[in-house]
């Protein structure tokens, strides 16, 4: 049996009836110790559970399961039952079964009406037990502050537990979904990464060889293998983002890109008509792999807005490895533009630099015209990292 498999319907029924009348057995039994040493077996309070203890074990394990369904109905029954079972119970067994009765009350109805029954069941059994209510078959039964005392109790603690539960359940759901808008958000990054950086490139690469078909027929062709080569490089990328998410498994998902990597991102540029001079500064050393694998989509993503919005022919990536820190820099000196776009890319650099501890910048060059020029410079903390 699969113990993390959550019960159906009809074995959860079975589970919660067995466990209140184990729970309202037990708290008639201990009608066997209710008298003091000493008292005459011919007390009215009589010895040992009668049987309206034992009807309301009987009692709790119907109500259990239902309670589930029709709370309001469920405790309200059982709550007049107790009641009228005030002086022909010898043990808190009645009101034990009002509390698993309030046991599923939070999690079904809203707090303020929840509340408003656990008080209302607490005035009947206080009534009750401090001999307020009184019927003309009742016998006399132990009374005063300690009964009425463990009758409160009893059910407060039976409300106690259900509020608790529901407040688990309600974690977990919200645990669950905030897992999954994190799966969404990885996943709307890095197809996004993979898509709009190929894409960028091949938007260029089209555009140049549609201006140049006719006059400069061999540039063309350069341009149609490019496209060609970026395209299926996009696709295999794709079908291997597809299979993680069919599959669940990074088995056969392609080996994440790192920063030792831009080789490939500056040759797409340069194929798109962007020279990218790249400058290493420090000491290359290894870094988690969720890092490099940050730094080389930053730096991706900064290029292919060059490429596609900039109107430049070249641009400049220094990689400065700091003995605290890991900075990277994309600047250009095209037409500038707003950092506050209406695409995603500079949303998901920012999101991907966070995840990191780090922080970006992107903005016109400083000490340039106006909207000359454009940089993205991102942080990433090592201590952070590691």
């Amino acid at each position: 049996m699969d113990l993390h498999r959550p019960l159906g319907t009809r074995a959860r029924a079975v589970v919660d009836a067995a466990a209140a009348a184990a729970l309202t057995g037990l708290a008639a039994l201990a009608a066997w110790d209710v008298l003091p040493a000493g008292t005459p077996s011919t007390s009215p309070v009589g010895a040992g559970p009668r049987p309206a203890d034992w009807a309301m074990v009987a009692v709790a394990a119907v109500a259990a399961p239902l309670a589930r369904r029709r709370p309001v109905a469920v405790l309200s029954a059982v709550l007049a039952l107790a009641a009228l079972s005030a002086g022909t119970a010898a043990s808190p067994a009645p009101w034990v079964a009002v509390a698993v009765a309030l046991h599923p009350v939070p999690r079904a109805l809203p707090g303020r009406v929840s509340g408003a029954l656990l008080a209302a069941a607490l005035a009947v059994a206080v009534l009750c037990r401090a001999g307020v209510l009184r019927w003309p078959w009742a016998r006399p039964e132990i009374g005063g502050p300690a009964a009425v005392l463990t009758v409160v109790l009893i059910l407060v603690t039976g409300w106690t537990a259900g509020s608790a539960a529901d407040q688990r359940r309600r974690r977990r759901i919200e645990d669950e979904r905030s897992r999954l808008r994190e799966e969404r958000l990885l996943i709307a990054r890095e197809l996004h990464d993979v898509v709009a950086h190929s894409l960028g490139v091949i938007a260029v690469q089209a555009g140049v060889a549609n201006h140049v078909a006719e006059q400069q027929p061999e540039q063309a062709r350069l341009a149609l293998a490019s496209i060609e080569e970026t395209s299926r490089t996009a696709l295999d990328e794709m079908r291997a983002l597809l299979g993680v998410l069919r599959t669940g498994t990074d088995d056969d998902r392609l080996p994440a890109p790192r920063l030792s990597e831009l080789d490939e991102v500056i040759r797409r540029a340069a194929a798109a008509g962007v020279r990218v001079e790249l400058e290493l500064l420090g000491e290359r050393r290894e870094l988690p792999p969720g890092l490099e694998l940050a730094g080389y989509r930053v730096v991706q993503e900064a290029v292919t807005n060059v490429v596609r919005h900039a109107g430049t022919d070249r641009c400049r990536v220094l990689v400065d490895y700091r003995p605290d820190a890991l900075a990277l820099t994309v600047s250009d000196e095209g037409r500038g533009g707003s950092p506050d776009g209406g695409g995603h890319g500079l949303a998901g650099m920012r999101e991907r630099v966070a995840v990191h501890g780090g922080e970006l910048r992107a903005g016109r060059r400083a000490g340039r015209g106006a909207g000359r020029g454009f940089e993205v410079a991102a942080v990433f903390p090592l201590a952070v990292a590691r």
